[in-house]
């Protein structure tokens, strides 16, 4: 082994393993504890052929280098930070995803937890954070907006880009030095939310349609009807519709919502049950969206039919039969008017459309 002074505080050590090997790391002492680090180089026990004794040479000389490296660090006092970002960079990206969907509270839970699966079929385990760069974030954007439609695309960044956020932030949660999604823009495609409603004439082709869920079915015609998000209608209780109206409180922003049933949506509603039954006896959400699939399929909707698009749907199709804006926020349940907005451009494009379709004279 390589010759140590007294004065050296970082010291490089030697344990035997099998096969005639020996690891390296290095000690130091610090408040008194010892720490040491593994380096991920061997030598020969008891070196016998030129071969060996020339490959301790080498690898003796690497190890000096690093452990001197290492010295500076430790009087500078950065070596337990270095240390520490040298693990987390090791540390599994799954692993602390998971971590921190467990620890996670608030009310865009489920859409986190599909940010996860999405980007774990994106990129597939294993997968260590230092594998997580600016990079991999761009062609993850990229891969979002080929696999979802309408804003879904941007709401789902958003939402990872909040996680490595979190992720970059000072202090023991901490994984990335530079949060590597910095400086992304994160816009939605043209004409997203175009794509992302459907016509009467796509309603009707649902409606006649077989979906195999006959409650999917009445749960997606009623959101058509009222706006409601998937969360909302899948609490839906009977308590909650009185003198023709449906009146809750939406659970993704606290407010309440009153809307009147129009005709559609009360016969969408079926028989009523008692005052704490559920209206809609859904399946879960990942079966919800596979007989969605199944139903456009059938109906021959080349659209990808979720309740966000049947909340989309409702709005525009308001605006386009004439009615005005702050009474389709207050429908909707939007805190602003610049959420509700956007069904007035749709609704604009789709009346142009539509008095272009008369022939010239």
């Amino acid at each position: 082994m390589a010759k140590q002074t007294t004065k050296q505080r970082v010291k490089l050590r030697e344990t035997p393993t099998a096969e005639n090997r020996l690891a390296l790391y290095l000690d130091w002492s610090k408040d008194n504890k010892r720490k040491r680090e593994y380096i991920n180089l061997m030598v020969y026990d008891k070196a016998k052929t030129v071969l060996e004794r020339h490959h301790n040479k080498e690898v003796y000389e690497k190890a000096e280098l690093f452990r001197a490296e290492r010295e500076k660090q430790f009087f500078a006092d950065e070596i337990d930070e270095i240390i520490e970002q040298k693990k987390i960079k090791n540390q599994d990206f799954y692993t602390f995803f998971e971590s921190y969907l467990n620890n996670y509270t608030q009310k865009d839970k489920r859409v986190m937890q599909a940010v996860y699966r999405l980007f774990k079929e994106f990129s597939p385990p294993p997968l260590s954070t230092k594998q997580v760069d600016k990079n991999s974030c761009i062609e993850f954007k990229k891969f979002l907006e080929s696999k979802l439609s309408g804003e879904s695309p941007q709401s789902y960044f958003a939402r990872f880009k909040k996680f490595l956020a979190y992720s970059s932030e000072e202090g023991k949660n901490r994984v990335f030095k530079q949060n590597p999604a910095s400086g992304i823009k994160n816009t939605k495609l043209e004409n997203s939310l175009k794509k992302d409603t459907l016509t009467i004439e796509e309603l009707k082709a649902l409606i006649g349609a077989d979906c195999g869920n006959k409650e999917v079915k009445r749960a997606f015609l009623f959101a058509c009807n009222t706006g409601l998000r998937f969360v909302d209608i899948k609490a839906l209780k009977w308590k909650n519709i009185k003198d023709g109206k449906v009146q809750i409180d939406q659970a993704k922003t606290g407010i309440n919502v009153e809307i009147e049933l129009n005709e559609n949506a009360i016969q969408f509603l079926g028989v009523s049950g008692g005052e704490d039954e559920e209206v809609f006896k859904l399946p879960s959400h990942n079966a919800t969206v596979s007989n969605l699939d199944y139903w456009a399929k059938r109906a021959g909707v080349e659209k990808h039919v979720t309740f966000h698009v049947a909340r989309h749907s409702f709005g525009t199709l308001l605006h386009y039969f004439g009615n005005d804006i702050e009474t389709i926020r207050e429908l909707m349940g939007h805190t602003s008017l610049k959420y509700t907005g956007r069904y007035i451009r749709v609704a604009g494009e789709n009346k142009k459309k539509a008095v272009n379709t008369i022939p010239k004279l």
